[in-house]
């Protein structure tokens, strides 16, 4: 399991050492010749030419504020993305961490938020190796402790927004979203960001987010299919959460329910339909084919693959081959002609009327 950081103090430490800030190496070098040791020097005027690139004197000079504020009785200054990539980051590192995590993206998919080496490097204009090289530097800087510090405020709004869909996002969830702390910027692209930034803060487990570690996540999933593989027919979420133990949830998570319902969907093995329950695909899902021959009586397949997808989350939605395989092997099932299926007249409950 990747090891869960310990969350910043109210404040950066004044008498940390200057590489603490994040500051590049240049710029240390400059403020040390100057007499500059720790953070809380990072106030002290510099000879004029001792900076001559007025980027680099733009960037101390807006970490030497943020520090200063920082160390006021007043806390920290709150920072909402764009900000905090500001602050920290020269413009072409920012530019780097945008495009890598489509952070001006706006679709929901996540897919969309991750952009090859290869594709950075294009729209950068340079290499495939310069554009890790690129991204390599922005999170050697930001993950110093005084970013990290500054960064609190986005982890505080990203883990509330999980606890608060019970301790689990996805992609369609997080484009709904709306936190002054990402600054107009996709929430999707943030949270990529953030989970890569510090892994185990905020969990990526297949395609979805989460406060709960990597543990409990394996654990979870492997109590879920051992409840599935017991089962005969599809099982309500209430009923596969049951017996949980608490121990295995992160604090602020009441139920695993949401949990189950997420795995239930981005699992590529499994269904969650819309009325709360899941199975297995090969085991359950003809369970479910049945219930709606019982209601629809003979139907072609055409009209069976529509009301299977209707009834399910769209992550879990299936092609007709795969439904064909399931009727034909499902032994309650009957073929009463090419591509038409129905149940032994006894099992169903309406059947159409003959004009």
């Amino acid at each position: 399991m990747s090891p869960r950081p310990a969350s910043p103090g109210p404040r950066p430490d004044p008498n940390a050492p200057l590489q603490a800030s994040g500051l590049p190496p240049r710029i240390r070098a400059a403020l040390r010749k100057a007499g500059a040791a720790r953070i809380g020097d990072l106030a002290r005027p510099l000879p004029p030419d001792a900076l001559p690139d007025a980027d680099d004197r733009a960037l101390l000079q807006r970490v030497a504020a943020w520090c200063a504020a920082a160390g006021s009785g007043s806390g920290p200054p709150r920072l909402n993305l764009p900000e905090w990539l500001r602050l920290f980051l020269t413009p072409r590192l920012a530019d780097a961490l945008r495009i890598h995590y489509g952070l001006d993206e706006p679709a929901a998919a996540l897919a969309r938020h991750e952009s090859t080496l290869r594709d950075t490097g294009f729209k950068l204009g340079v290499t495939r190796e310069r554009a890790r090289q690129l991204l390599q530097l922005a999170f050697d800087t930001l993950r110093r402790p005084v970013p990290l510090h500054a960064a609190e405020p986005l982890f505080g709004a990203a883990e509330q927004a999980a606890r608060e869909a019970g301790g689990v996002l996805d992609a369609p969830a997080l484009a709904e979203l709306r936190h002054p702390a990402w600054g107009g910027l996709s929430p999707a692209g943030a949270f990529l960001l953030l989970a890569h930034l510090l892994p185990g803060r905020l969990v990526r487990y297949r395609d979805f987010f989460s406060v709960w570690s990597d543990i409990q996540l394996d654990r979870t999933e492997k109590a879920l299919r051992d409840r599935l593989a017991a089962a005969a027919e599809p099982q309500p979420v209430k009923t596969l959460a049951r017996d949980l133990p608490a121990a295995a949830r992160p604090p602020g998570v009441p139920s695993p329910a949401p949990l189950l319902r997420m795995l239930l969907r981005h699992m590529p093995d499994t269904f969650a339909t819309l009325d709360d329950r899941g199975g297995f695909i090969d085991r359950h899902a003809a369970g479910l084919l049945c219930e709606i021959l019982a209601d629809t009586g003979e139907a072609p397949l055409r009209t069976l693959t529509a009301e299977f997808n209707r009834r399910l989350h769209p992550e879990c939605r299936r092609g007709s081959g795969t439904l064909r395989t399931l009727l034909g092997r499902d032994p309650r099932i009957r073929k009463t002609a090419p591509g038409r299926y129905a149940l032994p007249g006894g099992l169903q409950t309406r059947l159409p009327l003959d004009s």
